[in-house]
C-alpha cells in the first residue's frame, strides 16, 4: 500500500503542472539529515515579489548530542549522552531574482531551541537557547514547483535558561561535554532543502 501512495504522490508532483505550477505563494520543504534522522522541516509564504516569511520546526526524541548537524553545531558527539531536542526558527528570505525563481538569496533567522541532555551515569542538563543566524544560499526551481536550495551560514546560540545536575560519579569528559553543549556559542553550518512550491 505504501508504494501505491508513493506512486500517486510522485505522479501528482511531477505531472500535474497546471495544479502545482511554481511561483504562486507557498513552498514546503525538508532538509533531510540521514546521519541523525533529525530532519528540518519548513514552510515559506511569499510576502512580496522578493521576500518570504517562514517557520521551521524540528523535534527529535533521541537526537545525538550536538551531532554534525545540517544547521550548525560542532562535529563532536558523545555516545554516553542523549538529547531530546526541539527547535523553531522564523526565517525571512530576500531573493533579488524573485522568491520562487532560480538565483541567490539571503536569510535572517530568529528562534528558540531546547535540549534535554542525559548521560548514562545520571547527569542531566536542560538548556534553552535564543537562536539567531544569517544564511546565504542558491535555489534551483522547476516548472512543476519542485526545488532545491543549498544554504550555508552562521548561527549564534545565546543561553537563555539552564538547569544542570552533574552526578558525582560522572566522568570528567562527559562533564566537560555537558558544559560545552549548554554554553553560548557561535557556529557555522550548511545544508540542502528539498521543496515544492505551489
Amino acid at each position: 500500500m505504501k508504494i501505491v501512495k508513493c506512486i500517486i504522490s510522485c505522479s501528482f508532483l511531477l505531472f500535474q503542472t497546471s495544479i502545482c505550477f511554481a511561483g504562486d505563494s507557498v513552498n514546503l520543504s525538508v532538509a533531510p539529515d540521514p546521519a541523525t534522522g533529525c530532519n528540518q522541516f519548513r514552510i515559506d509564504v511569499a510576502l512580496t515579489e522578493h521576500s518570504t516569511l517562514g517557520v521551521m520546526p524540528a523535534h527529535c526524541t533521541d537526537r545525538p548530542s550536538r551531532p554534525s548537524r545540517f544547521f550548525g553545531g560542532d562535529m563532536k558527539m558523545n555516545s554516553q549522552v542523549t538529547n531530546k531536542f526541539n527547535r523553531i526558527l522564523i526565517p525571512w528570505r530576500y531573493s533579488p531574482y524573485g522568491v520562487f525563481s532560480n538565483g541567490f538569496f539571503v536569510e535572517a533567522l530568529i528562534g528558540v531551541e531546547k535540549s534535554e541532555l542525559k548521560s548514562a551515569s545520571g547527569s542531566s542538563a536542560n538548556v534553552t537557547f535564543i537562536d539567531t543566524g544569517v544564511w546565504l544560499g542558491y535555489q534551483w526551481i522547476w516548472h512543476t514547483g519542485l526545488n532545491i536550495a543549498a544554504v550555508a551560514g552562521i548561527n549564534h546560540l545565546t543561553q537563555n535558561s539552564i538547569d544542570k545536575n552533574i552526578s558525582p560519579a560522572e566522568s570528567s569528559n562527559v562533564s566537560d561535554y555537558l558544559n560545552q553543549q549548554t554554553s553560548t556559542n557561535t557556529h557555522v553550518g550548511g545544508g540542502v532543502f528539498l521543496g515544492w512550491a505551489f
